[in-house]
């Protein structure tokens, strides 16, 4: 088990960009959820990205994916307009529970530990000011496409999850291919969400074709 003192130093160890986005997750595991998501559209970003985190796993709770969407889909539309998106007072009073806390570091930590040591400030078009309306959009997009209900899935989740965090990090850091990976994973989350709903649709139309199914719906509504 590390200690505190380890800890400071590996935390000394990262680029400086990478160390503020852990002391933001140590101070969202403190604060209210109105100070934790923040007013100003940087810090909305990263609170976008820590919140997808756990969505990376194929596997979650029941309608937080979707609510993440449409708030993503909201702080993305600010981001790209220059605003930050007001918090309502009941849900901003509101506190991260200690254990969610704890869960988003240990997720924080494995992605930092991953991701960091090959990041670094690069294609800087990407996260140039005058990107940020696209940024914002395809990053609104990507919400959108994570607040999509779909047919027979559960694992629909982890593309716009894997999109929104290399978007904001990769702004809050600077680093454009991840940025550029964002963009990627949006457009693949996208095609998956067609996917998943014209298989649906194709699944649908089979069954509705068998003749048990019009005998079942019979007997259903007799």
């Amino acid at each position: 088990m590390s200690s505190p003192s380890d800890t400071d130093k590996s935390l000394q160890e990262l680029p400086y960009a990478w160390r503020r986005v852990v002391l933001f997750a140590d101070n969202m595991a403190q604060a209210k959820v109105s100070d934790a998501i923040g007013r100003s559209p940087k810090q909305q970003l990263t609170w976008i990205g820590l919140a997808a985190l756990p969505l990376l796993l194929p596997f979650g709770i029941p309608g937080v994916a979707t609510s993440l969407g449409y708030l993503t889909f909201l702080l993305g539309v600010g981001y790209a307009f220059g605003y930050g998106v007001p918090i309502p007072k009941s849900l901003g009073e509101k506190r991260l529970p200690p254990k969610a806390a704890n869960v988003l570091k240990k997720f924080l930590g494995v992605f930092i530990r991953r991701v960091a040591p090959h990041s670094r400030p690069r294609l800087f078009i990407m996260s140039h000011p005058r990107m940020r309306p696209l940024n914002g959009l395809v990053l609104a997009f990507a919400g959108l496409t994570m607040a999509a209900p779909v047919p027979f899935a559960s694992f629909d989740n982890v593309l716009p999850a894997a999109a929104m965090v290399c978007i904001t990090f990769g702004l809050r850091v600077r680093d454009g291919r991840l940025v550029l990976a964002g963009y990627v994973l949006t457009v693949l989350a996208a095609l998956l969400v067609l996917l998943l709903w014209w298989g649906g649709y194709a699944v649908f139309v089979w069954i509705s074709n068998q003749p048990w199914a019009s005998q079942w719906l019979g007997w259903l509504f007799s």
